[in-house]
């Protein structure tokens, strides 16, 4: 895919909310429409019975929504794929919700169009294709859905975006944290193209900047240049940054940290990856984002508490 100037641009200007839901923008459409025109394309060049398909759907569709056709300009348009185009372009964001997911999970089904296309998807991946280019294009358009197991979810756990990501966001508004908070958003943008390991990267350099400031603000003693996540965690420790009844909780954290995002880190994106291509996964990347938020949060609260007990002092 060609990265365009305008999505360049925007990735400059960072998006804070992350994920959209329920909002299908034209642009998005429009490729959603491309994605399913190119798969009965092919499929009819292999099989011309194939070509009546999207009539089927469309009357499967209407029927599901409780619609006599799937409405056109002109009653010829009715239930043809000229019909499907104009309802793509002009039909609620709840509705075109519940096509992408009716047209994928056809694809994917075992009803009498699957059946006809079931020979192709083996041969010539038509289908597997469409889902990850449309998977590819809900993530571009920070869309927070997901095509798999043969139907559409939601990508990201809305409470965890909620009550998580953005307080974390919020959060790091806070100008002390800018560097923390620059580093996290990069994150999102880098994960949202697919450079997983790059998004695994900052996302732990913003939990590290996070710690990283709450020892300069607190004058805790700490190598500014040399200092991880483990080190810096452990200066947290010894300067009693959190209550001695915590230790075991935060031992734990730290623990997690260490065999989790840290370690995924230092793994992937932190050396060289050696003779094999080391390909991370979304989920891998959801996890360490997720993880370090709920982190930054927790230790933001504390060092805000203390700073607000040394003014009272």
């Amino acid at each position: 895919m060609f990265n365009l100037y305008s999505r360049r641009k925007r990735d400059a200007e960072g998006n804070p909310e992350i994920f959209i839901y329920d909002e299908f923008p034209t642009p998005f459409r429009n490729q959603f429409f491309t994605i399913i025109q190119n798969v009965f394309e092919q499929a009819s060049k292999e099989n011309r019975s194939f070509a009546r398909a999207p009539e089927e759907l469309c009357k499967m569709f209407a029927q599901e929504k409780g619609l006599k056709y799937i409405p056109g300009n002109f009653s010829i348009l009715a239930n043809s794929f000229e019909a499907l185009e104009i309802y793509v372009d002009c039909c609620s964001d709840e509705n075109f919700l519940d096509l992408m997911d009716f047209i994928f999970g056809v694809f994917v089904s075992n009803d009498k169009i699957h059946k006809q296309c079931y020979i192709f998807n083996r041969e010539n991946n038509f289908f597997q294709d469409a889902i990850d280019e449309l998977n590819l294009r809900l993530k571009q358009h920070s869309l927070g859905y997901e095509f798999l197991n043969r139907e559409i979810i939601v990508k990201t756990n809305t409470v965890v975006h909620e009550n998580i990501v953005k307080p974390t966001l919020k959060l790091l508004l806070d100008e002390e944290f800018r560097g923390a908070e620059e580093e996290y958003l990069l994150a999102f943008e880098h994960y949202r193209k697919s450079e997983n390991k790059d998004a695994i990267l900052n996302a732990m350099k913003a939990f590290e900047s996070t710690m990283k400031t709450i020892c300069s603000g607190l004058g805790y003693v700490f190598d500014k240049d040399k200092a991880n996540a483990k080190q810096l965690i452990a200066v947290l420790e010894k300067n009693s940054f959190y209550p001695s009844y915590l230790n075991n909780h935060i031992t734990n954290i730290r623990t997690t940290l260490e065999s989790g995002a840290p370690t995924l880190r230092n793994k992937t994106s932190g050396h060289g990856q050696g003779t094999t291509v080391q390909n991370i996964t979304d989920a891998y990347v959801e996890y360490a984002l997720n993880l370090v938020a709920t982190n930054i949060v927790f230790l933001y609260r504390i060092y805000k508490e203390k700073k607000l007990q040394e003014t009272i002092i």
